[in-house]
């Protein structure tokens, strides 16, 4: 595959039609501070190691991507009869149009903002008429053929409907052409597996707590962990943290069993770091907020609300993008003991090894993104799918899978531990690690020989909490 490094920035025409929640508005063109940004070495790495382009290259990307994102939100609206979504395909930012009513202005604007056009079959309303099919059809199967899906939605660079199947099953003719691809169910869980003091060394029980550090909640009894994602403020003005739903302890029990009583978020490790000698396990750290806002199905996000003493420590808009060294191959936990963890950040942290998110973007299919966690660092890779609907393993010791609305797949490395940590394009963020496809062979190494990462995206968050900010400083 080859990759282009010039985009064109011509200003999208004011010639479009006019719909009643406003006109399709032209797209921003890209910020002139792009090209003069510099990624911290760790983020660096990482997307030469993982996407194969260079830094400048990635930043372009992700700013084209973010503006054909834009697109296709107005472009949905404007023309509905003709719009079938929008991907990325190496450099290229493309707009897929039937030959629907106005779908010659579409095509103008589109063009005009400087996207390649497709001419496909299906609008994208029609595709998500076929969806509407395929699930009434599987509302009435038997269990094993529900629990032979895996997943399923728009796939918008084969103009159809896609369905994830972990065994092969007949599916239905009426709901038109249905393209299949083997899968395996992901796991949304935290992680329990012990983490040595050495292991978190470098957190500063004081400093800056930012997106991709860990922190620990309890869990049947044991102390399990998971990612801080991106810091926020809620509509009344608390400092919050948006996270993973299903590192929520509530989330991980049966239905009778939960209490009314919020589940506490702490520290790694007690604040007097010389308390816990070198390789001794640390005891949990002080309790720094809860789970105000808590979903896990039909969506995997979570609002901690930030004690008062400790809100200070949120209100930064930062990631971390410490790499670590590539992860074990072992298959037993793919931790990495004796490791700094990426988000061990604190006050003494040195500042060029950090993301300043600067606003959100969407998910799109094609476009490369980054992730953040404190178990296997900063990793790269596409966006597979978005607008998903997903199955997860969820419950321990329940083989009952947990469904999830509006996800996006990913070829992202990551672990267990790395759960709720952000996703990110460029400077924007996108959405929370969620789950993990863990087949792992000692051939393959600690992600898997394709390894597959949901994202929830960071606008149904804010989506479903009117007033909710994610910090842009």
């Amino acid at each position: 595959m080859e990759f282009g490094t010039v985009a064109r920035r011509t200003a999208l025409s004011c010639c479009v039609a006019l719909v009643a929640a406003g006109s399709l508005a032209s797209p921003a063109a890209a910020d002139p501070r792009s090209a003069d940004l510099v990624l911290p070495p760790g983020l660096s790495e990482a997307v030469k190691r993982d996407l194969g382009i260079d830094p400048a290259e990635y930043l372009t990307r992700a700013e084209r991507t973010h503006r054909l994102a834009e697109f296709g939100k107005a472009a949905r609206i404007a023309h509905p009869v003709a719009f079938a979504g929008v991907r990325m395909e190496g450099d290229r930012p493309i707009v897929s149009l039937t030959d629907g009513v106005s779908a010659e202005r579409a095509r103008t604007a589109a063009e005009e903002a400087g996207f390649t056009v497709e001419t496909v079959a299906d609008s994208e309303a029609t595709l998500r008429g076929r969806r509407t099919v395929f699930e009434r059809w599987l509302a009435g199967q038997t269990r094993s053929v529900a629990e032979s899906i895996v997943g399923y939605g728009i796939d918008v660079a084969h103009n159809s409907v896609a369905v994830r199947l972990a065994k092969d099953v007949q599916l239905p003719a009426e709901a038109g052409p249905v393209r299949s691809v083997a899968a395996v169910l992901p796991e949304a869980r935290p992680d329990d597996t012990p983490i040595s003091a050495q292991t978190i060394a470098a957190e500063e029980a004081a400093g800056d707590v930012i997106g991709g550090q860990a922190y620990a909640v309890e869990l049947g009894g044991k102390t399990a962990y998971c990612s801080f994602g991106f810091n926020g403020t809620d509509g009344a003005g608390n400092a919050v943290n948006i996270t993973a739903g299903h590192c929520d302890p509530g989330n991980l029990v049966e239905p009778a069993k939960k209490t009314a009583e919020p589940q506490r978020v702490f520290a790694t490790q007690p604040r007097d770091r010389a308390e816990v000698a070198a390789g001794e396990l640390p005891r949990r750290g002080t309790e720094l907020g809860y789970f105000d806002v808590s979903r896990f199905n039909p969506h995997d996000y979570a609002i901690v609300r930030i004690n008062k003493a400790d809100a200070p420590r949120f209100r930064n808009n930062l990631v971390s993008a410490r790499q670590l060294p590539r992860p074990s191959s072992s298959v037993d936990t793919g931790s990495s003991i004796g490791q700094l963890p990426a988000g061990s950040s604190g006050a003494g942290a040195e500042r060029e090894e950090v993301v300043r998110i600067d606003g959100t973007t969407e998910p799109v299919a094609g476009s490369a993104v980054c992730k953040s966690g404190f178990r296997s660092g900063y990793s790269c890779g596409f966006v597979i799918a978005a607008g998903q609907i997903g199955m997860m393993r969820g419950l321990p010791g329940n083989d009952d899978p947990v469904q999830v609305q509006d996800m996006f797949y990913t070829s992202v490395c990551a672990q267990r531990g790395d759960s709720g940590g952000p996703i990110m394009a460029g400077t924007k963020a996108v959405g929370i690690n969620s789950a993990i496809v863990p087949n792992v062979t000692p051939l393959d190494g600690a992600c898997g020989h394709l390894p597959v990462l949901v994202g929830q995206p960071i606008s149904t968050v804010l989506r479903d909490n009117p007033g909710m900010t994610i910090r842009t400083s």
